[in-house]
């Protein structure tokens, strides 16, 4: 019974420790800056956006040759971006006008004074 508790404790700090190390791995990039049209964007410009991978990217290009997006709300059509993420996208997103997102390094806040 020991040993079957330990191992479900090791495993559940395992899991937590992937997800912080995930989490530190997204930060380290900075802040997103500007937006990407999502009508004309390549893979790369579309996977600088939150939540947007390789194939998720691809799945939105795919989408965008069918029948261009007229709106941006209209990405929930997109296999994998359900309103949540949608959320998180619009003020990244436009369906006009140039691509301009960038990762933008994050500046360090200064330590409060001891």
């Amino acid at each position: 019974m020991k040993k079957k508790t330990f191992a479900v404790l090791a495993m559940a700090f395992l899991l937590a420790g992937m997800g912080l190390m995930a989490q530190a791995k997204s930060k380290a990039k900075g802040d997103l800056t500007g937006q990407v049209n999502v009508n004309e964007a390549t893979i790369d410009q579309l996977t600088l956006l939150p939540g947007v991978g390789l194939e998720k990217a691809k799945r939105i290009q795919e989408y965008v040759k069918a029948h261009p997006f007229k709106s941006v709300d209209e990405m929930v059509e997109v296999k994998g971006i359900g309103p949540k993420q949608m959320e998180k996208l619009r003020p990244f997103v436009s369906v006009s006008g140039p691509t301009t997102a960038k990762w933008a390094k994050a500046v360090p806040l200064p330590k409060p004074a001891s």
